[in-house]
């Protein structure tokens, strides 16, 4: 197994590179990882925060604003540019795979903590983000009679399966490895009691 086991994104600072405790580039790795991951949660959460505030609760296009208190300026209150969420999603699912693939099996701890935080942040987020505006170039659409083209800032959500796969590769790779050492611990100590 190669580094310590139990190091990665549970146990260590979060907006650190750790020098100390993992190597140099998974350390920056983990560390744009986390950060396109927090910029990309904050791509939904500020917007909406400031629609909720600033347009009495309108969020998305077909909601209706509170009746009791007036919107304090014209909807839409903040909007994301699709390219901002697009570059945040390949930045991130690149750190993500890239950090997967260079920790090896002793990033199999984290990998199911990447790849959760990947399909929700540059997966699904996105198309939440797609929907606060309508957008006449989009071929998307949202549901219903209500239904309107949505932007395109869904657009590298796809690759999000990727990381999926790599993610689910490494957690069976690292558990493989922990079994086997396991079993060559028992046959050791069981050399050594003959």
């Amino acid at each position: 197994m190669s580094g310590r086991r139990g190091v990665g994104f549970t146990d260590i600072s979060p907006l650190r590179l750790n020098r100390g405790r993992m190597p140099r580039v998974a350390g920056i790795l983990r560390l744009v990882f986390i950060i396109a991951a927090i910029l990309g949660a904050a791509q939904w959460i500020v917007p909406a925060g400031a629609r909720l505030i600033l347009n009495a609760g309108q969020l998305y296009p077909t909601d209706e604003a509170s009746s009791v208190r007036g919107a304090l300026v014209p909807f839409p209150a903040m909007s994301v540019p699709a390219w901002l969420t697009i570059a945040t999603g390949l930045i991130g699912m690149a750190a993500a795979v890239a950090y997967l693939l260079v920790r090896g099996t002793a990033a199999g701890d984290d990998a199911p903590y990447v790849t959760v935080v990947s399909v929700l942040i540059f997966g699904l987020f996105p198309w939440a983000i797609a929907a606060f505006d309508v957008d006449p170039t989009g071929i998307i659409s949202t549901p219903g009679p209500d239904g309107y083209p949505i932007g395109w800032h869904w657009l590298a959500s796809p690759l999000v399966l990727v990381v999926l796969v790599v993610g689910i590769v490494t957690a069976v790779r690292a558990s493989r490895a922990r079994r086997s050492e396991r079993q060559a611990r028992r046959a050791a100590r069981g050399e050594a009691q003959q």
